[in-house]
């Protein structure tokens, strides 16, 4: 198969901003993910127990809920990308692989709890004049362990 050049680029962004996605999650830089998501995209984290709603709303809850966590590791990969040219050059779809270990913070020196998450994140994507953005991210669990 053949990619040409604005392909090969438009994969390699939007690889880019999923890794970005994954960054602002665990450094916990809510005011990145503004450059991450449109304004008016549709988050759904219902698969690991959180809401689903729009861009704002949900900013706002990870904002209260991460702090809880002493940290955490969005490990994303294997992305695989679908440009829906037959909808516009502007709009893409992919999905990729989540592994994602969260330390709660330790009530004792001996009491250090991780929850692993394995998930899918179902995305749609949107190109903007400020370059591709997520319009849509959908979590889709493949398992759990250790979760209270």
């Amino acid at each position: 198969m053949t990619r040409t050049q604005a392909e090969l680029s438009d994969r390699w962004e939007l690889q880019d901003l999923v890794t970005h996605y994954a960054t602002c999650i665990d450094a916990r830089d809510f005011d990145g993910l503004d450059s991450v998501f449109t304004p008016d995209a549709h988050l759904s984290y219902e698969a690991s127990g959180g809401p689903a709603g729009d861009y704002p709303t949900i900013r706002a809850w990870l904002a209260e809920t991460l702090p809880i966590f002493a940290s955490t590791q969005h490990l994303v990969g294997n992305l695989a990308v679908r440009l829906d040219h037959a909808t516009g050059p502007d709009d893409a779809t992919g999905r990729c692989m989540c592994f994602n270990p969260m330390a709660l913070k330790p009530t004792s020196e001996k009491d250090q709890q991780v929850l692993f998450y394995g998930l899918w994140y179902d995305l749609a994507f949107e190109r903007t004049s400020a370059g591709w953005r997520i319009s849509r991210l959908t979590q889709e669990q493949a398992f759990h362990h250790n979760v209270p």
